[in-house]
């Protein structure tokens, strides 16, 4: 039986931790302190890289198994700016040939913030050379403890997303926000959020922490405002909708 080719995520930071056969980088382990970590090293990419076999090497019409697959892009970061894609066979980055999701590791982690590197991928046939310059890490992508805030006018409890809750709820890699994990029905029938759903902005504004839920809310409230516009992932994609302020 073939071995399933790894699943890696790409953020670039000395720090990583195997989960279920992921490796995720930039998230330390839970404990006591703030949900937001300390910058970490190294520059962040924005992909998420699974690596190769012989099979896939074969479906691709080429012999040598190297590089790794791009299975997920993080929209508007390096990467994507770059002009990687979804599906792009990643051969080379900052001069060193990749051969192993591992290797891959062990050259970003090399990295530094604002550096420019040289990326070559097998595109439908061909060579593509890129250049990525590598950014600071997102507020976001560093969440790596667990944080909770319960909104009990809403009647909606949340967490931060860490690797463990997004492994628990089956979250996309590339999904940012704050992730509902309970809900009072006497309190949101007729508003349509669910358990499971992930809060991505409140009036137009990025989230990630469920204190930023909170203090929007109040703020609301403080100046009168009947609602507030939420986006909303959930299993038919995205959505608006309004939360009444109570």
């Amino acid at each position: 039986m073939r071995r399933a080719p790894a699943v890696t995520t790409i953020a670039s930071s000395a720090r990583s931790i195997a989960v279920f056969g992921f490796i995720l980088l930039g998230f330390g382990q839970a404990g006591p302190g703030p949900a937001v970590a300390s910058e970490p090293a190294g520059g962040f990419v924005g992909l998420q890289v699974q690596g190769v076999n012989s099979a896939t090497m074969a479906a691709l019409g080429l012999d040598a198994v190297k590089g790794v697959l791009v299975r997920d892009v993080a929209a508007g970061g390096p990467a994507d700016l770059a002009g990687i894609r979804r599906g792009d066979l990643l051969l080379k980055l900052a001069g060193q040939e990749i051969d192993s999701t591992e290797q891959l590791l062990q050259v970003v982690n090399k990295t530094t913030s604002d550096q420019i590197v040289p990326v070559s991928v097998f595109r439908a046939g061909k060579t593509v050379e890129l250049r990525v310059k590598l950014g600071p890490w997102p507020q976001a992508r560093k969440v790596d403890r667990d944080a909770t805030g319960i909104l009990p006018e809403a009647g909606l409890t949340m967490v931060a997303l860490t690797p463990k809750m997004r492994d628990r709820f089956s979250v996309r890699w590339s999904s940012v926000g704050v992730l509902v994990t309970l809900v009072d029905e006497s309190k949101v029938a007729g508003i349509g959020i669910k358990r499971g759903e992930i809060i991505h902005q409140i009036n137009q504004e990025d989230i990630w922490l469920p204190d930023q839920v909170i203090a929007r809310y109040k703020q609301a409230k403080t100046a009168k405002r009947p609602s507030l516009l939420l986006l909303i992932e959930g299993a038919e994609g995205f959505r608006y909708m309004t939360l009444p302020v109570r």
